[in-house]
């Protein structure tokens, strides 16, 4: 009788230490679970910003002519896979022409962009002047993705 006696103690003492091992764990890793979620956020974030830089450069600034044909180069692989749409509006062709793909910020990007061929052709009502001054904005999508990146000239 002695000998399960002294068993069943061991068994719950086993037991306590057991559960007392258990809620310390999750009193240690619970802070550190909500720590990680947090350092998850900021480095998807930063990721996001980081990824959208390449398209802020153009918010909101002044730039010359050749900067958009350079842009029109820059992003040719982006707007042939249907990422970016960009419009040029010149002191010839005040509709714009729309590059690669177009864009409505209530539709959201959409094929029908043709490829920029003719902006150094200066005959041509595509041509972007290389000394021209042209004011760039970005626009966004529904879902705050940068879409298109619009030009017009001053």
């Amino acid at each position: 009788m002695k000998e399960s006696t002294a068993t069943a103690l061991m068994f719950g003492a086993a037991l306590f230490l057991a559960l007392a091992l258990i809620g310390i764990s999750v009193n240690v890793f619970s802070p550190a679970t909500e720590a990680a979620k947090a350092a998850t956020t900021d480095f998807s974030s930063a990721t996001t910003e980081l990824k959208d830089q390449k398209y802020l450069i153009y918010d909101n600034t002044t730039i010359s002519g050749s900067q958009v044909v350079n842009a029109l180069r820059k992003f040719q692989a982006e707007g042939i896979s249907g990422n970016i749409a960009i419009n040029v509006k010149t002191g010839k062709n005040t509709a714009g022409t729309w590059y690669y793909n177009k864009f409505t910020t209530a539709g959201g990007i959409s094929t029908g962009g043709i490829t920029p061929e003719k902006v150094n052709t200066s005959t041509d009502p595509e041509y972007v002047n290389p000394s021209g001054m042209f004011k760039a904005t970005v626009e966004r999508d529904s879902n705050n993705v940068i879409r298109a990146i619009l030009f017009t000239q001053d």
